[in-house]
């Protein structure tokens, strides 16, 4: 307990010591998310993070999961796990699917999830231009999972110039290796932009081997990605975008928590690609959009190796598809009012399934695509009153109508007041929806009765920065009340199971970012995340943040230590929670931290070599009982840009 008070005293004491001036918070940044369109954070009073090319440059060799989980308020389960976990994201405490996942503009989905929630590990950080996070319940403007939060992930543009071409390749522990190729440029009004990416793993043991003595299999995987786009300027002001992003990996997995597996092998492809037209003239802009995201996973279970009486032999096949078509238009006028509003038409089918052998005999279960689907039609409206005397506020609403259980709707109250241009206060009300799965209405425990989840956040915080911009402070809280939560019910009397309606949750919380430099040569950042809830059931409250930990703390050092030498070090602060329902071990699992070590060295202005030390001291840790976290592990290798 001594030493987790003195980790905790130096993480926050040393940075409101010694912090430093970060690009993701600043007052001035454009941001994308929060209005649908571009505009400066100091005229919304929404809470937007800011993750840019240069701070992306710098996690060379990670995956998307483990930068996010650097950032205020993520927690990821599977992020330190063997590569190819599927990767549980919460944020600010709300369970997986809560957070909607935007890739340039287009909400991604996976229909074949019980939680509707989108693959992570299929987006490749190579691929990555910029993040933009925004908090708090976003339903108005980005439709049905927005519960917690929006992350916005814009993908490479490449050059708009003379052709460039640009490589990377890494290696290290668990046999790792990772590589990616790019080719963009220009040719008058034709741009282009090809990306490939490979990664190849040997892995760890998915499973912990709690004897040392059982010699589990190492879980490996394999992937490949490939992004293309073409823009097209069709005249001054009006522009044509047509992208694919294409993911495929092989990976394996264990036969559950300190369970080996010798023959549990997975297949997952991902597919998103689109159509985009922009307008833009004077204080106008236009924009129409359509996309196809489609799903394919594959598993099977293979009767060479049996680690369970129950499933001597077991083959799943599951495949989602979602179409998306939007169009919106956003008017401006003079410096203090703008409106947007749009519509938005959203499709998903799936089709699924499962057949397995055990000790019971065999069991299977199906769900066709032509009965398992939904539409979605929606229109929404904002409207956004900023700079007039410091005063800035937003007013919006979303109409929704679903196929299967009617018609809902959300708003947005968000004012906000600035100071100058270097503080800002605000308040956000905002109340949020989430609809039920395909699973949830359609499988042999569907219910075509079920509504959507709903939410209200309320939100209240102060953002500044010096004169100098050599300091900032962000402090937000929160609190956040869902209603007809969607549970796994068994009737006591029969046995009968199926999803209902029928819990409330109640979350609150709050996040401290300090940012500060010290001299030209050295920053400072730190952020703390603090969440705790509840269940409410029947008038029965329950501690129920599964696997979530109350504080999560990220502090991290950027130096400069000559013009080519650029050295981070990092440490993660990981408090207690509580242990998944049914995982085994105590009910509570204790806090752990990790030490990092990430450098860059700047050979020539186009050649960079880098090494990322992870886990320095070796720390054994579980983000879920039974499954194995990285150890002390590293990755270096090198990047070109011609």
């Amino acid at each position: 307990m001594s030493k987790t008070c003195t980790l905790l005293t130096v993480l926050l004491t040393g940075n409101i010591l010694y912090a430093q001036q970060n690009d993701s918070t600043r007052l001035d940044d454009v941001v994308v998310t929060a209005t649908r369109t571009g505009i400066k954070s100091s005229q919304t009073g929404k809470i937007v993070t800011v993750i840019d090319q240069a701070a992306i440059n710098r996690q060379q060799g990670r995956s998307l999961g483990e930068l996010l989980n650097t950032q205020a308020g993520f927690f990821i389960n599977g992020s330190n796990n063997s590569l190819g976990t599927n990767q549980d994201l919460y944020f600010r405490g709300a369970g997986t699917g809560s957070m909607l996942v935007v890739i340039d503009g287009t909400p991604v989905f996976d229909p074949s999830q019980t939680n509707n929630a989108f693959d992570l590990n299929s987006i490749s950080l190579d691929q990555v231009e910029k993040i933009e996070i925004l908090r708090g319940g976003q339903s108005t403007l980005w439709g049905s999972d927005a519960v917690a939060g929006v992350v916005q992930v814009f993908l490479k543009k490449g050059s708009r110039a003379k052709p460039s071409i640009n490589a990377q390749a890494a290696y290290g522990s668990y046999e790792t290796f990772r590589s990616n190729a790019a080719l963009s440029g220009q040719t008058g009004a034709l741009g282009y932009n090809v990306r490939y990416g490979y990664t190849k793993s040997a892995g760890m043991p998915a499973a912990y081997d709690s004897t040392g003595t059982k010699n589990f299999r190492k879980n490996g995987f394999e992937q490949s990605t490939l992004f293309t786009e073409l823009r097209y300027q069709i005249r001054p002001g009006f522009s044509l975008r047509t992208f694919s992003d294409l993911s495929h990996y092989n990976t394996s997995y264990a036969g559950g928590p300190f369970t080996d597996e010798k023959d549990y092998n997975a297949r997952n492809k991902n597919y998103v690609g689109g159509l985009a037209l922009q307008y833009q003239r004077n204080q106008f802009t236009w924009s129409l959009t359509g996309s196809i995201q489609q799903v394919r996973r594959k598993f099977v279970n293979d009767s060479g190796y049996v680690s369970s009486i129950y499933s001597k032999y077991s083959e799943g096949y599951y495949t989602g598809r979602t179409t998306v078509l939007e169009s919106f238009a956003n008017q401006r006028w003079g410096k203090h009012f703008q409106l947007t509003g749009g519509i938005q038409h959203i499709s998903q089918n799936t089709s699924q399934s499962y057949f397995s052998t055990g000790a019971f005999g065999p069991f299977a279960t199906a769900l066709g695509k032509d009965s398992a689907n939904i539409q979605q039609t929606s229109v929404f409206v904002s409207a956004l009153f900023s700079g007039w005397k410091g005063w800035n506020l937003e007013l919006g609403t979303r109409l929704n109508h679903h196929s299967i259980y009617g018609t809902n709707a959300t708003y947005t109250i968000n004012p906000s007041f600035t100071i100058s241009e270097r503080t800002k206060f605000f308040v956000n009300i905002s109340s949020a929806y989430k609809i039920p799965s395909l699973y949830q209405l359609y499988s042999e425990y569907g219910n075509k009765q079920l509504r959507p989840e709903y939410s209200t956040t309320y939100e209240a915080g102060v953002q500044t920065h010096n004169p100098a911009q050599t300091w900032s402070v962000r402090l937000a809280v929160f609190k956040r009340d869902v209603r007809d939560i969607i549970i796994f019910y068994t009737d006591p009397a029969t046995f009968n199971s199926q999803y209902i309606n029928r819990s409330q949750q109640r979350d609150w919380g709050g996040e401290l970012e300090t940012k500060f430099s010290l001299g030209k040569k050295i920053q400072w950042l730190t952020n703390l995340a603090y969440v705790d809830g509840k269940g409410i059931d029947k008038g029965v409250k329950t501690k129920n943040l599964y696997r979530r930990p109350h504080v999560v703390i990220n502090s991290s050092l950027n130096i400069q230590a000559s013009q080519s030498l650029h050295i981070s070090p990092s440490i993660r602060f990981v408090g207690s929670r509580l242990k998944g329902e049914y995982d085994a071990g105590p009910a509570e699992q204790p806090s752990y931290y990790t030490i990092d070590l990430l450098a860059n060295y700047d050979i020539t202005t186009s050649i960079r070599a880098f090494i990322d030390l992870r886990n320095i001291t070796n720390q054994r840790y579980f983000d879920v009982v039974g499954y194995n976290s990285k150890r002390f592990n590293m990755m270096a290798g090198f990047s070109v840009r011609l």
